[in-house]
């Protein structure tokens, strides 16, 4: 049995219109048939017909033998006694194991309602504990069968324009990635700045290495003892896990003390420098130190690129990030079978330099375009948090009754009860 404090984080129908009435969740209940449950291990990637579990995806797997499908009606509804999924079941289909409960509405409820009114409660995480038992000490609002009928109807209309928004939507983050490499792109080759350099007097670009424009090259170590003996505070230890292309994540950033840090201190950070992930599955992140981690230090993971004077930090920067460096590092002398980069990789890198005064240039037009970018995805992402919550919105909506028209020819939901008493006789 579920406490009290269990269901008072469950948002049931707070008032009703005149003509509904409420019922206990198992009295909208048929009791299903046996069934056989699979487990999902074994299950295969194809067959005749899906099992469907409590699990995150609709199918789990297939299975070809039919007499191990489920027998009973559908439409039934799928409840997750441990994960809380809901699924709605029009199909043939076989049952997956542990935690897989199936409810089938009586025929006094349409089956799409049931399973809509289940999905707009806010069920409380009880980790892996079983959540049937919350279920059943809701109460499940009851209108007329012709309303019932409506507003399934008008919540399927909306469900699938909410649907359409967030496919639209989806297309953005990948267009923005593109966007933003391609203006890279654009800044590394010259295209971004060809009507700029017309009636100039500029020096043709250099391709130079990387060894050749900076003063330091090198990455550092872990102290003596691993993770067990960072610091809560104290100088920050950047590792590749911070370094990432819009900048340094402080989240899992480590500290040392000032003795530690004494034995890094040819690998400490100074204003401008470009840190640079040479190992692991994140190899080529890169980015532009930032003040807050001005005077920490880096471990093994990471290469400091100190540059020359004259030369711009965010343009080497913009250079690294573009696909030209990027692609060279995933190619097959770095790609998985590696994933690292030496010293003297690294100081073999080949840029594609212009004059400074171009250098500054294409950094601020690259700035001002990425700018643009963020804003954009800024937008999107408040829109995407709009479109949402429209689901549970709507829901809301539908079970006050305020979703559509009720009518005079819809009868009383009262009039269910004489039914109901009927369904009560026959389990008897």
């Amino acid at each position: 049995m579920a406490s009290r404090g269990d269901i008072d984080f469950i948002k049931v129908q707070p008032t009703l219109y005149h003509n509904w009435i409420k019922i206990g969740f198992e009295e909208a209940l048929k009791k299903a048939p046996k069934y056989v449950k699979h487990k999902t291990k074994g299950l295969a990637l194809q067959g005749k017909y899906p099992v469907v579990d409590q699990g995150d995806t609709l199918i789990a797997g297939y299975i070809d033998d039919e007499k191990s499908i489920y027998k009973g009606d559908t439409p039934v509804i799928i409840f997750g006694d441990h994960t809380r999924h809901i699924k709605y079941i029009d199909f043939t289909f076989a049952v997956g194991a542990d935690g897989t409960k199936i409810l089938k509405p009586s025929s006094i409820l349409n089956e799409k309602f049931y399973y809509y009114y289940l999905k707009s409660l806010k069920i409380p995480d009880l980790g892996y504990s079983r959540h049937f038992k919350i279920l059943k000490e809701v109460q499940v609002p009851l209108p007329p069968r012709p309303e019932q009928d409506r507003i399934v109807a008008k919540v399927d209309i909306l469900m699938a324009q909410v649907s359409t928004m967030q496919k639209s939507l989806e297309r953005i983050p990948q267009l923005l990635k593109d966007f933003r490499q391609q203006v890279l792109t654009q800044a590394v080759t010259g295209k971004l700045t060809e009507e700029w350099r017309e009636g100039k007097e500029l020096e043709k670009w250099n391709l130079v290495f990387l060894k050749d424009i900076t003063n330091k090259i090198g990455s550092g170590s872990t102290p003596k003892g691993g993770s067990k003996n960072y610091k809560k505070t104290g100088i920050p230890l950047v590792r590749s896990m911070n370094i990432h292309f819009n900048g340094i994540k402080s989240d899992g950033l480590a500290f040392l003390d000032k003795k530690q840090a004494e034995k890094l201190k040819n690998v400490e950070i100074h204003k401008n420098d470009i840190l640079l992930n040479i190992t692991g599955a994140s190899i080529g992140r890169v980015c532009i130190a930032e003040d807050y981690i001005v005077g920490g230090r880096v471990n093994q993971h990471v290469n400091i690129i100190r540059l020359n004077e004259g030369i711009s930090p965010k343009y080497v920067n913009m250079y690294l990030s573009s696909s030209q460096i990027q692609n060279y590092i995933f190619n097959e002398n770095y790609g998985v079978t590696r994933q690292a980069l030496t010293k003297t990789q690294t100081q073999n890198l080949q840029i594609n330099l212009p004059q400074k005064a171009e250098q500054l240039e294409i950094v601020q037009r690259v700035d001002f375009l990425l700018a643009t970018a963020n804003e954009i995805n800024k937008k999107y992402k408040i829109l995407k948090n709009k479109i949402d919550s429209l689901p549970q919105a709507i829901l809301h909506k539908a079970f006050k009754g305020e979703l559509v028209e009720q009518l005079p020819t819809d009868g009383d939901a009262k009039d269910l009860l004489r039914e109901i008493e009927e369904l009560r006789k026959e389990k008897i």
